[in-house]
Order: C-alpha cells, then sequence, then structure tokens
C-alpha cells in the first residue's frame, strides 16, 4: 500500500536510486475524468506543472512500461489517449491508458517515479530514527501527563492545507493506544492533547471551536476559522444526512462538501447563541444556485461565512461580514476576495464563486446534531489511533464511493476474556454455554444451539474489519459457525467449521459489514455457535479476537507536536479501573527546516502608507518554494483580517489589484512564513504592523433629475483623509468593479474601461440627451473618493438608474414625401453572470430585451421594435402626438411622448 503520510529531506541534496523507485498508484484513488482521461488522486510527491510552469518530472509507467507522452494537453489525453499523460497538480495525474481502457480496473500496474532531486514521492522513512513509545498507565477517571517529540518537523510544520486536501510532508506520530487492562468495563475513554480537538459532543465541540471569545463576531469567525483548518473540499461519501452533524464529520471523516459544512456550519452557530432569542432572526442556511452555505446571526445581521470556500467578504467599510443577499445584489463585494484559499490558484475562482450569488438564492434550516463519541472498553478491548490508513473507508452505496485524498483508519479491537469465570462481562447475550472441556477450550457449547453473542458498539464509523477464532471439537458432529450482523443490514454467516481437532477460523468481515451501503455502520453483533454434538460439550472455543476498522480524521487525534506536549486523561468510570495508554511515534532530526523570512520591505515595520492599492513585499527565502502571509487585526492571528491576506503564494509579494482594501485608523499585523521545496515550513517570521492612510468609501450615493437628464450625487465619508477629488465609473454591468482601463469581463472577454471622468464635485451628470463620453448613460455607476496625496479609497456602492429609460432626444421635425427617422435608445443592465446548470453554465442569462412599441402616432409612423427606429413617410403637413413605449421582459416600461411637427 503507498504511504499517505510522506517525508521531506530539507538539506539532502541527492536521492540515490530515486529515479529507479516506482511507487504505485492505487487502483481505487483513480476516477474517470472524460473520454479515454483518468485522474488519480494522491500526493506525487512534488508540484505539478500547472503550478511549476511545465517542471514535473514525474514518469508513469504501465506494467513497467514507460507512459507517454507527458505533458500532454487534457484535450488529447481526453480525445486520443494512447498513454498520454500530465502531471497537473501536486495532487493530481490525468492519464489514458495504452489502449485506452479503464486503467482502475484493467488489471495492470500502474506506477509513477521522479529523477527530480528534490521530491518526496513514497516517503523518506530511511532518515528518520528509531521508532519510540510511551506507556503510561492510568488507574484514575482524571490524569495529566507529559512528552517531549524531538526533531525539527511536526505537523504543524509540515502540513500544507489546500482546499482540497491536506498534503503532509512528515507526520511523526504513528499510533496512540488506549487500552483497558484492568477487570471492569471502562466507560468513555477520553485522550486531549495539549488542550485541542476536544471534540466528544456537541457542545464541547463548539466550545472547543470558540474557545477565548468575547463576543459573537468573534464566536462566529472562530467557528469559521476552525472548521476551516480541519477539514477539506471533498465529494462526500454520503449523499443523505451523515456528514451534516459536526460531531460525525470532525471526527470520522474530516471532508465534506459545501451543503455538509453549511448544514454543520449553521448548527454550530446556532448553538452559541447566534439567533433567536438574543436577535429577532436565526443564522440560516443559504442554498445558491450550486453552492450552499451557512449564515451567522450576528449583531442583528446575517453574515455570509463561507467554511466550505475559505472565504468571507467584508462591507465596504471593511469592517464586518456581509450577508448572502449583500453578496447577491452586488457582485463587486465577492470578486475582491480569493476564494479556495489558503493556497492561491488565481482570480478565476472569485469571478466563478461570485456567479453563484443571485435573486433566486433562498434561506433555510437544517439541523443535525446529537452524535457523540461516547464508548466503552470492556477488559481487553482497545482503540488503536493512527494517522495512517489501511485503504478503507465507509459509503452510502458503490455509487458515493470513492477514495478519499486524505483520510485515517484507526482500529477497534476486543480480546474478550473467555475463562469461566469472565466470558459474560463482555457479551450481549449467551445460550448454553459452559466451561471449556478440552485442554486449549476455555467455553464450550452445551448443546446444539449453543452461541455466544458480542456486540461491537464504536463512535466512528466502521469500514471493515477481522476476527480471529481459535475452535476445538473433540467429536465429528460439532459444528462451529461464525455470523456477521451490522445494524441497518441482514444477518450473515461468515464462517463454519466442523469436526474434531482445531479449528482456526481467520475471516475479513468487509463483506459481512457492507461499509458501502446506507445507514453508516456503527456497531455490529457477532454470534459465535458452538454447536456440540447431541449430548455432548465438545464444542469449544479457545480463542476470540475482534477487528474493526474504523475512520477516524487524522487532524482530530491526539497528536504530538515539537516540543514537551501535555495529554489529559479522562473517563467516567467511578469504580477502581486500569488503562493503559501507549504512544508510538518517530522523529527526524535529518529534516530541517528553512529559516524564517525577514521582516516585510514593504509596508515598513509600525509605518502608514498612503497606496491606493498596497503592495506587500518581503526578501526571498534560499530554497524556498511558496511563502504564507497573513495579516490581522489580531495580534495573536488567531483569524485574519479577510481570507485575501491569509494566503500561500509562490512569489515574493501579494498585491490585490483593488483599491479600499484597507480602513483608516487601523492597526494591520503582518508575519510571513517560507516553504522549502520539500514541503516543510519555516517559523513564523518576526510580526510587523502598518497602517493605511486614505479617503473611506462615499455614502448615499444616489440619482437626481434635472430637467431631461439625470446627475449622480454622494456625500464625503466624514472618517478617513478628506476627499479633494472623485472618480466616477458607469457600466451596464451590475455589480461592476471600476477599471481605468481595457479589461477582461468574465464571460464576455475584453471590454473597454468604465472610467466616465473625475470631478471636484459632490455630483456630476451622468444621463443626458447629449452625451460627452461613451460611460454616459450606462445602467450603474460608482464613486471612488481620492485625497490630496492621490490615494484612492475604496468604490462606493452602485447607484441605479431606471430602466428601461430612453434617453436619446426624439427628431421633431419631418418633410411631407420624405422619410422621417429617429433612433430610440434606452438604459439597460446586463444583469450580473449568473450559474446555471444547463451549458454554457456561466453567463449574463438576465440580459435586459428591450423592445419598442408606439402607443400613440399616426398611421404613417412606425417602429421597429428590436432597433427602436422610429420611421415613415408624412403624407400631409400637421402636428402629431406620439406615444414610443419601451419594454423589458419583466414588464418594467418608460414612455416617452413627443410631437412631431410635418412641413
Amino acid at each position: 500500500m503507498l504511504p499517505q503520510l510522506t517525508f521531506a529531506l530539507v538539506g539532502v541534496t541527492a536521492m540515490a536510486g530515486v529515479s529507479s523507485q516506482r511507487f504505485p498508484i492505487p487502483g481505487d484513488s483513480i476516477h474517470h475524468e472524460h473520454g479515454y482521461c483518468y485522474i488519480a488522486s494522491m500526493d506525487f510527491g512534488e508540484d505539478g506543472d500547472k503550478e511549476t510552469r511545465n517542471k514535473s518530472q514525474l514518469v508513469v509507467y504501465e506494467d513497467g512500461k514507460v507512459l507517454g507522452p507527458g505533458k500532454s494537453v487534457h484535450k488529447a489525453i481526453r480525445e486520443q489517449g494512447k498513454g498520454r499523460y500530465s502531471h497537473w497538480g501536486r495532487t493530481s495525474l490525468y492519464f489514458s491508458a495504452s489502449d485506452n481502457s479503464d486503467p482502475g480496473k484493467n488489471g495492470r500496474r500502474y506506477e509513477v517515479s521522479s529523477p527530480h532531486s528534490e521530491s518526496t514521492l513514497g516517503g523518506l522513512s530511511r532518515f528518520v530514527g528509531e521508532p519510540k513509545t510511551h506507556r503510561e498507565v492510568v488507574r484514575t477517571s482524571q490524569h495529566t501527563y507529559d512528552i517531549e517529540l524531538g526533531g525539527r518537523v511536526d505537523y504543524e510544520n509540515s502540513h500544507t492545507r489546500y482546499n482540497g486536501t491536506f498534503v503532509v510532508a512528515f507526520q511523526p506520530n504513528v499510533a496512540v493506544t488506549i487500552e483497558n487492562t484492568g477487570d471492569v468495563a471502562v466507560e468513555w475513554p477520553q485522550l486531549i492533547a495539549n488542550g485541542r480537538a476536544d471534540w466528544g459532543t456537541f457542545d464541547r465541540l463548539v466550545a472547543d471551536f470558540t474557545k477565548g471569545a468575547t463576543n459573537d463576531q468573534e464566536k462566529a469567525l472562530f467557528i469559521w476559522q476552525t472548521a476551516r483548518e480541519n477539514r477539506y473540499h471533498e465529494m462526500p461519501l454520503f449523499g443523505n444526512n451523515e456528514f451534516h452533524d459536526p460531531v460525525k464529520m470532525f471526527n470520522s471523516y474530516g471532508l465534506n462538501l459545501c451543503d455538509d459544512m453549511g448544514y454543520g456550519g449553521c448548527s454550530m452557530f446556532r448553538a452559541v447563541g447566534l439567533g433567536k432569542p438574543k436577535y429577532k432572526g436565526e443564522s440560516m442556511v443559504r442554498a445558491l444556485h450550486g453552492h450552499v452555505q451557512c449564515e451567522a446571526m450576528v449583531n442583528g445581521k446575517l453574515q455570509f461565512l463561507d467554511i466550505d470556500e475559505s472565504v468571507f467578504h467584508l462591507d465596504r467599510e471593511n469592517s464586518a461580514p456581509i450577508s448572502g443577499d449583500e453578496c447577491a445584489r452586488d457582485h463587486d463585494l465577492v470578486r475582491r476576495d480569493v476564494h479556495y484559499g489558503p493556497v492561491f490558484t488565481g482570480w478565476g475562482g472569485s469571478e466563478s464563486n461570485a456567479a453563484l450569488f443571485g435573486a433566486d438564492d433562498r434561506l433555510s434550516t437544517c439541523m443535525h446534531r446529537g452524535h457523540t463519541m461516547r464508548y466503552t472498553l470492556r477488559p481487553q478491548e482497545k482503540v488503536v489511533l493512527r494517522w495512517d490508513n489501511v485503504g478503507k473507508w465507509a459509503a452510502q452505496s458503490e455509487k458515493w464511493s470513492h477514495r478519499p485524498k486524505y483520510f485515517g483508519n484507526s482500529k477497534l479491537i476486543y480480546s474478550p476474556r473467555l475463562g469461566n469465570d469472565h466470558y459474560r462481562e463482555g457479551i450481549a447475550g449467551e445460550r448454553d454455554i459452559v466451561a471449556g472441556t478440552t485442554p486449549d477450550g476455555k467455553l464450550a457449547g452445551g448443546s446444539r444451539g449453543a452461541t455466544l453473542v458480542y456486540d461491537i458498539k464504536t463512535p466512528w464509523v466502521v469500514c471493515g474489519g477481522m476476527l480471529d477464532a481459535t475452535f476445538v471439537g473433540v467429536h465429528e458432529q460439532d459444528r462451529f459457525a461464525i455470523d456477521v450482523e451490522p445494524n441497518g443490514a441482514p444477518k450473515k454467516r461468515v464462517w463454519t467449521g466442523e469436526g474434531g481437532g482445531k479449528k482456526r477460523a481467520h475471516v475479513a468481515l468487509d463483506d459481512a459489514l457492507v461499509p458501502h451501503h446506507e445507514p453508516a455502520k456503527y456497531q455490529y453483533r457477532v454470534t459465535v455457535s458452538l454447536s456440540s454434538a447431541a449430548g455432548m460439550k465438545g464444542a469449544n472455543l479457545a480463542s476470540l479476537r475482534i477487528e474493526t476498522d474504523i475512520m477516524a480524521a487524522p487532524v482530530s487525534l491526539p497528536r504530538l507536536r515539537r516540543g514537551s506536549n501535555t495529554f489529559r486523561y479522562a473517563d467516567e468510570t467511578t469504580v477502581p479501573h486500569e488503562v493503559t495508554i501507549t504512544h508510538e511515534w518517530q522523529e527526524c532530526d535529518g529534516i530541517r527546516p528553512p529559516p524564517p523570512p525577514a521582516t516585510l520591505d514593504y509596508p515598513p515595520d509600525g509605518k502608514t502608507v498612503r497606496d491606493s492599492i498596497v503592495p506587500l513585499r518581503w526578501p526571498a527565502v534560499p530554497n524556498c518554494k511558496t511563502y504564507h502571509l497573513q495579516v490581522s487585526r489580531r495580534p495573536d492571528f488567531r483569524i485574519p483580517y479577510k481570507p485575501t491576506y491569509d494566503v500561500i503564494i509562490r512569489d515574493t509579494s501579494w498585491r490585490v489589484p483593488y483599491t479600499g482594501m484597507f480602513a483608516p485608523d487601523t492597526t494591520y499585523h503582518c508575519r510571513l512564513r517560507a516553504c522549502s521545496m520539500l514541503g516543510v515550513w519555516s517559523e513564523w517570521s518576526k510580526p510587523t504592523t502598518f497602517s493605511w492612510a486614505g479617503p473611506r468609501v462615499c455614502h448615499q450615493v444616489r440619482l437626481e433629475t434635472e430637467g431631461d437628464g439625470m446627475w449622480l450625487v454622494w456625500e464625503a465619508n466624514p472618517k478617513g483623509t478628506r476627499p479633494v477629488a472623485y472618480d466616477i465609473y458607469g457600466s451596464d454591468e451590475k455589480g461592476f468593479s471600476v477599471h481605468k482601463k481595457e479589461y477582461v469581463s468574465y464571460t464576455r472577454g475584453k471590454v473597454p474601461a468604465n472610467f466616465l471622468a473625475r470631478t471636484e464635485q459632490s455630483r456630476l451628470q451622468i444621463l443626458s440627451s447629449r452625451p460627452k463620453h461613451g460611460n454616459m448613460n450606462r445602467c450603474y455607476y460608482r464613486v471612488v473618493a481620492i485625497d490630496e496625496h492621490g490615494t484612492e479609497g475604496v468604490c462606493s456602492d452602485y447607484a441605479e438608474l431606471p430602466h428601461p429609460h430612453i434617453w436619446t432626444e426624439p427628431v421633431t421635425g419631418a418633410q411631407v414625401g420624405e422619410l422621417y427617422q429617429y433612433r430610440a435608445c434606452s438604459v439597460a443592465s446586463l444583469g450580473d453572470v449568473q450559474h446555471r446548470y444547463e451549458k454554457p453554465g456561466n453567463q449574463f442569462w438576465d440580459i435586459e430585451k428591450v423592445s419598442f412599441s408606439l402607443l400613440e402616432g399616426p398611421k404613417w409612423l412606425t417602429v421597429d421594435a428590436q432597433t427602436g427606429v422610429v420611421s415613415g413617410t408624412p403624407a400631409n403637413p400637421g402636428r402629431v402626438t406620439v406615444k414610443l413605449k419601451a419594454t423589458n421582459q419583466h414588464d418594467a416600461s418608460h414612455l416617452q411622448v413627443f410631437a412631431i411637427s410635418s412641413r
């Protein structure tokens, strides 16, 4: 099995034989993409061509033969196949079989290798020291102890959280075993490491998530932050409500899709009082067209806090998160922020996610909670918590079944004491069981129908198992059997034996436990039949061991980190008892993290900057590939100022292409860390601070009518620096962003700049029958304030002109016998980009379609409904009244009334 957790050695310049080492691609990690193309998902040990600009050195093999060509375009893989492949992302390989068959099912062996000197493919465990253990014997219900983890690298500084997986360079933790070594059952043994991940009940989970919060805003954002740090976006294994319970999700799975996290987030928000009766409204679940997420009720307003896409959006004062309704009304507020962080992959996700918000969004609620991590360990029963996996998972059905990118398999192991004095301590039932009748037999059947029944119960979801048993028969008529009965599934006989002598049952329980068929299994029953020959007691049971494979999310487990670790053990057993806890781990001194980056070059520490668009720059760290930048209003960096300023990038600078990203009179805290070529992070740099000075957003942006024209009017913000000028922008796109130069509009391509004019006044004419600029008579307008230093603030909310609205001045004179013509033009909206499931998916679906009609006019006059051209030839002189109506598809209309005099 390919190790899920790989190891990175920093400072080693070569890896002997790396080009000849091949590592298998698990068949269950391969899924069909399109045509002949399949995607394998795993950590391939180096960044792909997308991140490195075609520098990946990964080689793919089919039954020992090199496939290719590599670096093929995806279209060619899909349409031609024949072994073409593309290592696109660190965890994604697009490839095809040599004969275009299904590589996940064709029975061939697929492997990868890389000559890259810094590849972590397959792990570097040979550089790890001897395995270490610590054994702690506990005889009380409350116990604390410490363990020191040596080495230079742990999970904390060697994992990178992508939106769609975790990539771990080195995991020192191997296993923690909690075993009942006493004589009585132990109720709910729990182990908490360093005060984190106390997630045994819903109440304790939300208390852990909101630890240290002093107000409702902190509660909401602490939940958002902790949740996104401990899960990743992945197609769920269940399409029902299984993933909607936060206790199940964070403890067993650690992965989910947007709706799962939306429902779970809403449950957590409500649990900490973000709703009634404190406020008039409740925290809610928002269903967008193609996305679902949660909204927290904070200070009487909803805030859209997207855990799944790792984003929220601040208001134009950069003060507080806004609601989904505000996002739907104005997409500019959405596209200004990075989505799917913290690893930055471009601004395209921000555009496409803005399109998810729309007028068809719906608010609802869905509360699924109540699961707890309560369990009991019987004498000689143990739970083995592990950070790796054996390739097993639970799923609702084969349709939903797929190998997750990052998951863990732990075990519940029960070896019951079978002596006549102890066997009843762990059974769920028995029939005609007597003491053993052979030297090796511990228990025997006293009749043909003798049975021994055990219930296996676990708070982690079951995904497989193994049973080992030894039987001894005395007579040829002795019979033995093992039946397994999962909750929600029929009983299944998994083994039978008969006759005299020893019989060994070594049985895989995976099929019997049906882990890929709903419901999710949290318990099952094992029935051992000891059917002795008539009148005899010869069917003996000598030993029994039941292993249950469970899914336990690695991030939820009590892990060691570098330095001193404090573990707090607790259970609910009131009588004398004994538990033995065994930690297994590994340390590596050969892995040397890079040095932390120097402090930022810009903004300078402790200074105030006035850039309209603030660049953040820092010196490069040798042999490092990426940097993690964080900006926060908190010196402890518990939550980011904006997700846009909690990013992992390749450059040594970060520049968000929008003005007004910071607020004046605010101290911002900055820090950095650097990641080596092998995925190991430095310590954080020394924090620095800066402030920004500039004008705040203009207020009360509105329209005023004068004659046949309209004026945009606004008020300067009393906070921030005083504006001395204002830039005005106009567009027909609802929720547009301001641009002074030609730019690429999402789904439209290149379009002209939408800048209109600069003025020192607090008003500007924007609609006229004689426009002086191409960006007059647009549907939407924004204002940007500029101070005496030339610093621009954030663009204002938009003002919306009435539409349709005929703005052209009609031709009022005509000549008898000659063609009269007047082309009417109307203000019209493009709407905004909306996502739909039908093709092409994202586009301007609601472009305003204006049609023209004549409500009144002479017979000689007609209008083209589409172009608005009014035309005709008068036969006689005179004066006629014309009523021209512009109507859109939503039945909104505007009437222009004028007279034509013919001579």
